[in-house]
């Protein structure tokens, strides 16, 4: 929710609190928890943790709230503007098909299985929601500029946080054979390309708010204390390698970053 709002602000949009912010975070939640009561075979021969032993003692509650939120995203899906619900379409599959099996030659294959594209389809599916979506949704041009220089700068700042996660989760990518980016290059090159991504992502913010969205407030200040702060957090999952730091900190840099435009407006 917190990542669609923020670009009508970057992109000096009225925002529009509407029917699909409340849609992406139904659906968020919904995706996230259908891939893991389609993977419960799975996890229920992970190590021993906490997060999954909760899931494995609450699966039926789990269950009840997912079916729920589908229902949820169902109705909502029909209040959306027209342009809106094709403009799902793409992201709406791919978010499905990341962690649901399909057959296909009596092999059943996800799309987070598919070697290194987990992460580029997380980063696309979340910069597209983040940039692409939004302006749709405002009746405003999607081909223009500014909105493609947000979703590469937003594509680099998901890649550069998921990285970290891609490190943490070696050892179960392993067990499928799955080959991500850490595998291939290492976690001291992997940790590089997170902040090279992170970098990258800030400079293209900057870009975008000094020579494209200039007609209203320049918000390079709460961006560039959001990356400053990001790289910190991307920095202490090296030392630090608990669920906290992970989807407490890490993942809530997504809402950091809104929270920091949004009151720097105010």
């Amino acid at each position: 929710m917190a990542f669609t709002a923020q670009a009508y602000y970057l992109l000096q949009l009225s925002p529009e609190y509407d029917v699909l912010i409340i849609f992406n975070g139904v659906s968020t939640f919904f995706t996230y928890m259908l891939i893991r009561v389609a993977a419960i075979k799975r996890i229920s021969n992970y190590e021993t943790e906490e997060r999954w032993e909760f899931f494995l003692k609450n699966i039926q509650f789990i269950r009840i709230l997912t079916t729920l939120a589908f229902i949820v995203c169902c109705v909502l899906f029909f209040f959306l503007k027209r342009e809106v619900q094709y403009a799902l379409i793409v992201p709406g599959i791919i978010s499905v098909l990341y962690g649901i099996p399909l057959k296909l030659s009596r092999k059943l294959l996800r799309l987070r299985d598919v070697g290194v594209a987990k992460i580029f389809l997380i980063s696309f599916v979340w910069a597209y929601i983040g940039s692409v979506l939004p302006v749709i949704n405002a009746d405003e041009d999607f081909l223009n500029k500014g909105v493609w220089l947000l979703f590469a700068a937003n594509f680099l700042f998901i890649f550069g946080i998921t990285l970290p996660f891609d490190i943490k989760d070696l050892r179960i990518d392993a067990i499928h054979s799955v080959k991500t980016i850490p595998k291939l290059l290492g976690t001291e090159s992997t940790y590089t390309l997170s902040f090279l991504s992170l970098f990258i992502s800030g400079a293209l913010h900057f870009y975008l708010q000094r020579n494209i969205s200039v007609t209203g407030i320049n918000y390079t200040v709460p961006i560039g204390v959001f990356m400053l702060i990001t790289g910190l957090t991307i920095y202490l999952t090296r030392k630090k390698q608990n669920n906290f730091v992970f989807f407490g900190l890490l993942d809530g840099m997504i809402l950091l970053q809104f929270l920091l435009i949004y009151f720097y407006k105010r």
